[in-house]
């Protein structure tokens, strides 16, 4: 059976070196670009070192070509580096729907359990001396409530960095 290293080519090396070079930087002003040192990138250029999927995701974004491309196609032709970029960028106009209508379903999850709390804050200060154990359920919901609004901003953090990322 062969491994993925044997049966996928790695144009890595080739393709960093190539596309620093088209965009005329050194190796320094490469690395300063992605928040690497020049020695990182000399590693990744002979194939003795290889960059974490950050790195790549890095990489791809300065490049313009999605990873799988960087890294499993000859970006040093013409024709494949052209149409590398064309599907990135039309991945680009379909990750920014994507992103969008998470961001609309998460304010509409928002929207929603503060509209439940302000529902369940009503009808607990409707009633005079609630039994415990209706007590201790408050208790938990405010919880959960406060659990899931941590929920719903890291979530919103994360489609706002991703947002960054897809333009």
């Amino acid at each position: 059976m062969n491994s993925v290293n044997e049966s996928t080519p790695n144009f890595l090396p080739h393709n960093i070196k190539s596309l620093r070079r088209r965009l005329r930087f050194s190796q320094e002003e490469l690395a300063q670009s992605v928040g690497l040192n020049r020695g990182n990138i000399a590693s990744y250029e002979n194939g003795s070192a290889e960059p974490k999927i950050c790195n790549l995701l890095k990489f791809s974004n300065l490049f313009g070509v999605s990873i799988i491309d960087l890294t499993q196609k000859d970006m040093s032709q013409e024709n494949t580096l052209q149409s590398a970029i064309d599907n990135f960028q039309d991945i680009s106009e379909r990750d920014q729907e994507l992103v969008a209508e998470y961001a609309k379903k998460a304010e509409e999850i928002r929207e929603y359990i503060e509209g439940l709390t302000k529902c369940i804050n009503f009808k607990a200060s409707c009633k005079e001396g609630l039994p415990k154990d209706l007590r201790h359920v408050l208790d938990y919901y405010e919880q959960l409530h406060d659990a899931s609004l941590q929920l719903i901003h890291n979530h919103q953090s994360l489609i706002d960095f991703v947002k960054c990322k897809v333009r």
